[in-house]
């Protein structure tokens, strides 16, 4: 039986965790799997709940953001010897009872990387120009991929363990692009499923900053060309 490396960035996500965590457990109570939440320089109980609920925990003593939260997980999960990895977030804008749906795809075969897909069905009600930021990045990825993505941005991802080290991205903002344009140098198949995107029950997105909300399309386009001028070997 394969073994599944759930990795679980979080910053200050102490009112949501226990319950993904929790769905983890049911979801993949028949599987060999290991949970690894990074708490990525939070300052309230998340280190603490993740703990409680058999998490493997990593603390980062400062906020390294997203991207750095997620490669200290992956480093875990390849350290635990994972054969695949879940990559979820900690705030339940992620429904854990979807993982059988990424597992479905990846165990038949179909592609090397999954990634969950907020518009292939029941598309979200979204901000406008988020929506379009999303829509720009994903058209502009996948002119420079060949792929036919809907959702590039997305956090929810599952892929094959011996896989990371070619897809280990330098970024620490914008990772899940880096990450899917290295998979198209690579020459990998991605896929998407559908999910739901639920909505923030508890906690800020990052959106909720005015500043990162104006700046994230400038800092995406240069990762975009850093990642895409970077040498294919």
């Amino acid at each position: 039986m394969s073994k599944i490396g759930v990795v679980i960035p979080a910053h200050n996500e102490e009112k949501s965790l226990h319950k993904v965590i929790g769905e983890i457990h049911e979801v993949l109570e028949n599987y060999e799997y290991n949970i690894f939440v990074v708490d990525d320089g939070s300052d309230d109980d998340t280190m603490k709940i993740a703990l409680r609920n058999n998490a493997q925990v990593a603390h980062h003593a400062y906020p390294l953001g997203v991207g750095g939260a997620i490669k200290t997980g992956f480093l875990m999960a390849k350290e635990w010897n994972s054969d695949i990895i879940v990559q979820i977030d900690a705030d339940y804008q992620h429904d854990p009872y979807d993982i059988p749906k990424f597992l479905k795809v990846l165990d038949s075969g179909e592609a090397d990387i999954v990634i969950g897909s907020r518009f292939l069905e029941n598309p979200p009600e979204l901000n406008g120009v988020r929506k379009m930021g999303i829509f720009f990045f994903t058209r502009l990825v996948n002119a420079l991929t060949g792929y036919n993505l809907t959702d590039i941005t997305n956090g929810y991802r599952v892929f094959k363990a011996e896989l990371l080290d070619c897809l280990f991205f330098s970024a620490e903002k914008h990772w899940a692009i880096e990450m899917t344009l290295l998979a198209g140098k690579k020459g990998l198949r991605v896929s998407e499923v559908p999910i739901d995107c639920v909505n923030r029950e508890t906690g800020l997105s990052q959106f909720f900053n005015i500043a990162t909300f104006f700046f994230y399309p400038i800092r995406a386009l240069k990762q975009i060309y850093a990642a895409y001028s970077r040498g294919s070997s």
